[in-house]
């Protein structure tokens, strides 16, 4: 019995890291998305000094890997039971990488490269696009 208890403590103790560890990286990117914003804005403002921590930025952030944008498209057309937009499917997918989805420039290189992943699987005969007053939309072939 005495077990029982220890063992049901520790799993709930577990429990409460794994999700506050889950809370605080979502926070710590969020804080990497706007630092790495002001650093933009600081850049277009023709700030030359040194900045602790900065990255040389990137002309592409790796959100996916090989097929991996394909699979996670799929399983959120699967899960939404409705067709979507690549700009809701773009919020999806900065949402599931802890981006900030007001990040213009962020958010139109993700619904850019989701358009581009639909349309190759559109060829392929995966997903279905239909124009309509809210844009291109996307479903799963039938």
């Amino acid at each position: 019995m005495q077990d029982e208890t220890l063992i049901n403590g520790l799993l709930a103790k577990r429990e409460e890291l794994m999700r506050e560890n889950a809370e605080l990286r979502e926070r710590m990117a969020v804080l990497a998305n706007d630092i790495e914003a002001i650093d933009r804005v600081l850049d277009t403002c023709g700030f030359k000094g040194e900045l602790d921590g900065k990255t040389p930025r990137q002309a592409r952030i790796v959100l996916f890997y090989r097929n991996e944008l394909r699979q996670y498209l799929l399983a959120e057309l699967r899960k939404a039971g409705r067709p979507l937009t690549s700009r809701e499917l773009a919020c999806l997918v900065c949402q599931c990488e802890g981006k900030d989805a007001k990040d213009r420039r962020l958010l139109s290189d993700v619904t850019r490269r989701v358009g581009c992943a639909l349309r190759k699987m559109r060829a392929g005969r995966v997903v279905e696009g239909e124009r309509t007053s809210a844009g291109q939309v996307w479903r799963l072939s039938v």
